[in-house]
C-alpha cells in the first residue's frame, strides 16, 4: 500500500514538474503579458478619476442607548414627555431619500461643471467661472459652455443639436428647460466649461452605518472626486436633518399654543363681559360690604366656593378637550398637552397618544395611507384615542360629581344668609361667573408660557462629533490592488492561450505524451534535421548521428541474437519520416562496421531512388513479378555511400503490390539473404493507411513503429497502443522522429565536440 502511494505521489510530482516546464518554454509570452497589463493597469491608474472617502461622526439620541442631552424631562412636573426616538429609526431617516433631495435641492446638485480635457474631464465644484440654473427641467444629459469675446455665452450640445449664444443673467429656453447662466466671481477654471445636467430624480449615495453595537454614533460617509463637494453635502444633510427633528418636536407643542390662543380669546371676551355686568349690578343697586353676620356663613361657603370653582375649571378643560378631540378636523393631530389637568391618567394618556403620533409622522415619511405601517400605527392611535376618550368621560363623571357636592354644601352656608337682600345673592352669582373665567384665564396663560419655554429649549436630534471631513489618501482607484491583478492577469492570459493551443492541439508534442499511452519500449528520439543530404547521420560528430548510435546500441536489447536481424520500419501515415529513418538507420549501422542491406518495399509511394540519386536496372517489384530475375540483379552494391550498405531498390510502381507480396517470391528473397548481411533494414508502406506491413511480419525480428514529432495525431497513439497489445507486429519498439533539438536532453551537450553546431531537418 504503501509503495502504491509512494508511486503515486511520484507520478503527480512527474506531472506537475511536466505541466510546469510545458509552460516555461513560453516564458516570453509570460513576460511580454506581464509588461502589457502591468503598462495598460498604469495607465488607467494614470488617467482614471480619483475618488476620497468624505465622512462625518454623529451622536443620535436614543433613549433606549444610553443617557443623552436633557431635553424636555425638566419640565415633567408640568405635564410633558420628551418624544423617544428609535436609533434605527433615525438611521433611515438619515438614508431617506426625501432627506437627501431637500440636500440636492439646497445645494443645486442637479448640476454637475467639468473642465474638458484631452483625456477627462475634472469637475470643478465651486471653481467652475459660470452657475446654471435650470427650472422646468424637461431633460438631462450634457452641454458645453465658452465665453465669446463680448462678454456672451456659447452654449452647444451635440446631444440635441442645440447652439445659443445669450447674455448672462438672462434666461434662455433649451431642450433641458429655462437656463440661467451668471458669472461665479471667484471661479478659477477656464473655459470651455462642460455642464451635466443630471435627471430630476439623481440623489448622492451615502453611506450611514453605526460606529458600534453599543453607542448611538453613526458615521456618514460619501465617496467623491471632489472632497468640498462630498463635505458640502454631508454638513448640508445633518443641518437638514436637525432642523426637520426640531420642527417635528415643536409641532405638538405649536399645536397646543394655537389651542390656548384660541381659548383665551372667547374665555378672555366672557371675563370682561362679566367684569362690566358686576361693576354695574354693584352701582346700579348701591351694595355695600356683607355684615358681620353673613360674613360668619359666608367664610365656610367661601371655602366650598373656592373648591367648586376648582372642579367647575377643571370640568371646562376637561370639556374642551373632548371637544377638541371629537373635532373631525383635528383628527391625527396631537392633543393640547399643557392645559391644567389634574386628572394624571388624562395626563398620561395624552402624553401616550401624542408620542405616538409624533413616532408616526417620523416613521412613515413619504408612505401613502394604503402602506402597511400607516394603517398599523392608524389602528394602534385609535386604540389609545378610544382609551383617552374612556379617561376623559370618566374624569368628566368624577369631576362634575364633585362640583355638584361643593355647590350644594355651597348652596347651604349661602342659605343661611337669607337676611341678606336679594341683590347681594345676585352680586355674588356675578362675581363667582367672573372669578371662574378669570382663573381659568391665569390658568391658560400660565400654560402658556410653559409651553412656549418648552418650544424656546427643544433641541437637535444629532449631535455632530467630528465635522465633515476627508482622508487624502483616494480610495479609488486601488493602485495595488489594480496593478496586483494586472500581474496576476499577465500570468493567466499566456496560460489561458497555452491551454486553448493545447486543448485543440491535436499533434504528438513530447516523448512523455508518446509513452504516457503506448506502453510499447521506448528507444529513441531522432532530431530534427536540415541537413539536405541524404544522410546527415555521416557527421559523426552530429547530434543526430549520436541519437542513432544510442538508439542502434538499444536495439541489441530488443532483437534476438543470431547472426542477422531483419528490422521493418513503419508508421501510421505518410510523411512521418521513415525513409529518412530507414536509410539513416542503415547507414549508422553501416558505419559501425555491420554489412546492412535495405529493402525498400515501400511499392506505393517511395522516394529512395530520387533521394540517393540512383538509377537501377532492376528493382523488388520486377523481382518479386518475374521468376527469371535473380536477387543478385537487384541489389545495388554502388560503394558511393559506404561499402557496407547495399540497397534493394523499387525499380517501378507495381499496380497489384498485394498480389506480388503473397506470390511466394518474397519468401525466396528473404531465404537468399538472410545469411548475407548482419542487418536487413525494411522500409515499408504506413501501417495505418495500407495493410503491406503486416504480409512483411512473418519475415521481421523487430518492427520499429516511428512517430514524428508536432505531426502525428495524438489520436492515432491508441491505436499504436493496440497494436502492440494484440502482438500484430513483431517485438514493436516504437521511435520519436522529427524532435526539436532545443527540446530534447543533451541539447545543452553541443558544447562538447561539434554537437549542437548542426542544423536539423527531416526529409522523407
Amino acid at each position: 500500500m504503501d509503495t502504491t502511494n509512494l508511486q503515486t505521489e511520484q507520478q503527480n510530482e512527474e506531472a506537475l514538474s511536466e505541466i510546469f516546464f510545458h509552460y516555461l518554454k513560453y516564458w516570453k509570452w509570460f513576460v511580454a503579458s506581464v509588461i502589457v497589463c502591468v503598462l495598460l493597469a498604469f495607465i488607467y491608474v494614470r488617467y482614471s478619476t480619483r475618488e476620497y472617502n468624505v465622512f462625518a461622526r454623529v451622536l443620535i439620541k436614543d433613549e433606549n442607548k444610553g443617557a443623552v442631552l436633557p431635553d424636555f424631562n425638566a419640565f415633567s412636573d408640568l405635564g410633558l414627555m420628551s418624544q423617544s426616538n428609535s436609533f434605527d429609526n433615525e438611521i433611515e431617516i438619515l438614508m431617506s431619500a426625501t432627506l437627501m433631495k431637500e440636500v440636492v435641492d439646497s445645494l443645486n446638485l442637479l448640476v454637475d461643471y467639468y473642465t474638458v480635457g484631452r483625456i477627462k474631464d475634472l469637475e470643478v465644484y465651486h471653481h467652475t467661472p459660470v452657475y446654471a440654473s435650470v427650472k422646468n427641467q424637461m431633460s438631462w444629459g450634457s452641454l458645453i459652455v465658452n465665453k465669446t469675446e463680448d462678454g456672451k455665452y456659447n452654449i452647444q450640445s451635440k446631444q440635441f443639436d442645440f447652439e445659443q449664444t445669450v447674455m448672462p443673467d438672462s434666461a434662455f429656453y433649451s431642450p433641458f428647460g429655462t437656463i440661467t447662466l451668471s458669472e461665479n466671481p471667484f471661479g478659477q477654471a477656464e473655459f470651455p466649461i462642460q455642464i451635466v445636467v443630471h435627471h430630476p430624480k439623481y440623489l448622492p449615495y451615502i453611506q450611514v452605518t453605526p460606529a458600534n453595537k453599543l453607542a448611538t454614533v453613526v458615521q456618514i460617509a460619501y465617496q467623491t472626486a471632489v472632497p468640498e463637494k462630498g463635505e458640502d453635502i454631508i454638513n448640508t444633510l445633518i443641518r437638514l436633518y436637525n432642523q426637520n427633528t426640531i420642527n417635528e418636536k415643536n409641532y405638538a407643542a405649536n399645536r397646543t399654543i394655537a389651542f390656548i390662543d384660541e381659548r383665551l380669546v372667547d374665555i378672555q371676551a366672557g371675563l370682561k363681559s362679566s367684569e362690566i355686568e358686576v361693576e354695574q349690578f354693584k352701582r346700579d343697586n348701591g351694595l355695600t360690604d356683607p355684615t358681620a353676620e353673613a360674613q360668619l356663613y359666608l367664610t365656610s361657603q367661601n371655602e366650598y366656593y373656592k373648591k367648586a370653582t376648582e372642579a367647575e375649571i377643571q370640568l371646562r378643560v376637561v370639556r374642551d378637550l373632548k371637544k377638541f378631540l371629537m373635532d373631525p378636523a383635528n383628527l391625527g393631530q396631537p392633543a393640547p398637552s399643557n392645559i391644567g389637568l389634574t386628572d394624571q391618567t388624562v395626563i398620561l394618556l395624552i402624553n401616550q397618544y401624542n408620542t405616538l403620533i409624533a413616532q408616526k409622522m417620523s416613521a412613515t415619511i413619504n408612505m401613502t395611507e394604503k402602506n402597511p405601517t400607516v394603517q398599523e400605527y392608524n389602528t394602534r392611535i385609535a386604540e389609545l384615542k378610544d382609551n383617552l376618550m374612556q379617561g376623559i368621560n370618566i374624569a368628566e363623571a368624577g369631576l362634575q360629581t364633585t362640583a355638584n357636592s361643593l355647590k350644594q354644601q355651597s348652596d347651604t352656608y349661602l342659605a343661611k344668609t337669607r337676611n341678606l337682600t336679594t341683590q347681594e345673592r345676585k352680586a355674588r352669582e356675578l362675581i363667582r361667573s367672573k372669578d371662574i373665567q378669570e382663573s381659568l384665564v391665569i390658568y391658560l396663560l400660565q400654560k402658556q408660557e410653559e409651553t412656549q419655554l418648552s418650544l424656546a429649549l427643544a433641541t437637535p436630534n444629532a449631535i455632530v462629533l467630528d465635522q465633515a471631513d476627508y482622508s487624502p489618501i483616494p480610495v479609488k482607484p486601488k493602485t495595488r490592488i489594480i496593478l496586483l491583478a494586472a500581474f496576476l492577469i499577465g500570468l493567466i492570459i499566456p496560460i489561458g492561450v497555452v491551454y486553448v493551443i493545447d486543448l485543440f492541439d491535436t499533434k504528438l508534442r513530447s516523448k512523455d505524451q508518446l509513452t504516457r499511452i503506448v506502453k510499447a519500449p521506448f528507444i529513441g528520439e531522432i532530431p530534427l534535421s536540415k541537413s539536405t543530404k541524404p544522410f546527415p547521420v555521416l557527421a559523426l560528430n552530429s547530434s543526430i548521428a549520436e541519437k542513432f548510435r544510442i538508439l542502434t546500441a538499444n536495439l541489441e536489447f530488443i532483437i534476438p541474437k543470431h547472426k542477422n536481424k531483419v528490422i521493418m520500419i513503419t508508421s501510421t501515415t505518410a510523411n512521418e519520416g521513415k525513409s529518412f529513418f530507414a536509410r539513416n538507420l542503415a547507414m549508422s549501422l553501416a558505419t559501425s562496421g555491420s554489412k546492412t542491406l535495405i529493402i525498400d518495399l515501400d511499392m506505393r509511394k517511395s522516394i529512395l531512388n530520387k533521394t540517393l540519386q540512383m538509377a537501377p536496372e532492376q528493382g523488388i517489384a520486377m523481382y518479386l513479378s518475374n521468376p527469371d530475375i535473380k536477387v543478385a540483379d537487384i541489389i545495388y552494391k554502388s560503394g558511393s555511400f559506404n561499402k557496407n550498405l547495399h540497397i534493394i531498390p523499387l525499380k517501378v510502381f507495381p499496380p497489384n503490390p498485394i498480389e506480388l507480396l503473397v506470390s511466394g517470391r518474397l519468401d525466396d528473397l528473404f531465404k537468399a539473404i538472410e545469411d548475407e548481411y548482419d542487418y536487413i533494414i525494411v522500409d515499408t508502406p504506413p501501417v495505418g493507411l495500407v495493410s503491406d506491413s503486416f504480409y512483411f511480419n512473418k519475415y521481421v525480428d523487430a518492427t520499429i513503429y516511428l512517430v514524428r514529432h508536432a505531426y502525428t495525431s495524438k489520436y492515432a497513439l491508441p491505436e499504436i497502443e493496440a497494436l502492440y497489445n494484440e502482438r500484430k507486429l513483431k517485438n514493436m519498439v516504437v521511435a520519436l522522429n522529427g524532435v526539436d533539438p532545443t527540446k530534447m536532453y543533451g541539447a545543452g551537450y553541443g558544447a562538447y565536440g561539434n554537437y549542437g553546431k548542426s542544423s536539423y531537418y527531416t526529409t522523407d
